[in-house]
């Protein structure tokens, strides 16, 4: 607790009421060099929305959120439709333990300790039918993976456990000359995990093999739609097909 915790920094940043004193300072540390990045969080979590939504109405009621940060603020349970089970997954023991007791009254979904590192095991133990569509949402989470931990293979592992009509939607924190890249990533050095920022070909190289679908990789506030507003351009989005 001593440490500034990223998810509890997130929901700070949403306006939730789980920082610390520890997490608020930091936020504000980050928020005082990049104002924008609380409206970019913003804005992740309308991608949430946006495509869970999608991904319920093409039919999927199972959902993976790998790298779930703490389900206060309008998350999966609450977007997805009735009957739909949902398994939250984050490497945080706190994050986990906190979320179990959240999600306490709530039927068909659940939180697990696990690493998106080690998604295999993930996948072993989520409880899900993997013979069956699954929608894994992957939000803002590969920007706390470095290079050295191999997350396009990572992706493509993922893939191959997958049925076929599974989607994988990603956000990832954006790297262009426009964005303050330095000022994010040495706000996060100082807590529990890193922050590394990827150009949009770096974040499409990730997805080799995944069928990536219209528009493509884009700023998150744009999906789906490319002519749209793109907001901060702090985050890149895209929804891809097994």
């Amino acid at each position: 607790m001593d440490t500034p915790n990223v998810a509890r920094m997130y929901d700070y940043y949403l306006g939730g009421t789980e920082a610390t004193p520890v997490d608020r300072a930091a936020a504000e540390q980050v928020l005082a060099a990049v104002p924008q990045v609380r409206v970019a969080v913003r804005e992740n979590r309308r991608f949430l929305e946006r495509v869970v939504t999608q991904l319920a109405a093409a039919g999927i009621r199972q959902f993976l959120d790998v790298g779930s940060g703490l389900p206060t603020q309008r998350n999966v349970h609450e977007i997805a439709p009735p009957g739909s089970r949902v398994v939250y997954v984050d490497y945080d023991h706190y994050v986990v333990d906190r979320s179990q007791a959240l999600l306490a009254e709530v039927d068909d979904a659940t939180c697990l300790l696990g690493d998106v590192r080690e998604l295999n095991d993930i996948l072993d133990r989520c409880g899900l039918d993997l013979s069956q569509p699954v929608g894994v949402l992957m939000l803002a989470v590969l920007n706390f993976v470095g290079d050295e931990d191999d997350p396009a293979g990572l992706l493509t592992s993922l893939r191959k456990r997958l049925a076929e009509g599974s989607c994988l939607a990603l956000s990832h924190g954006a790297r262009e000359d426009t964005n303050p890249v330095e000022e994010i990533e040495t706000g996060y050095r100082r807590t529990n995990g890193q922050a590394v920022l990827r150009t949009r070909e770096e974040v499409l190289g990730l997805l080799a093999g995944w069928q990536v679908q219209p528009p493509g990789v884009v700023y998150g506030a744009q999906w789906p739609d490319a002519t749209g507003d793109p907001g901060t351009r702090l985050t890149f989005a895209v929804l891809c097909r097994v």
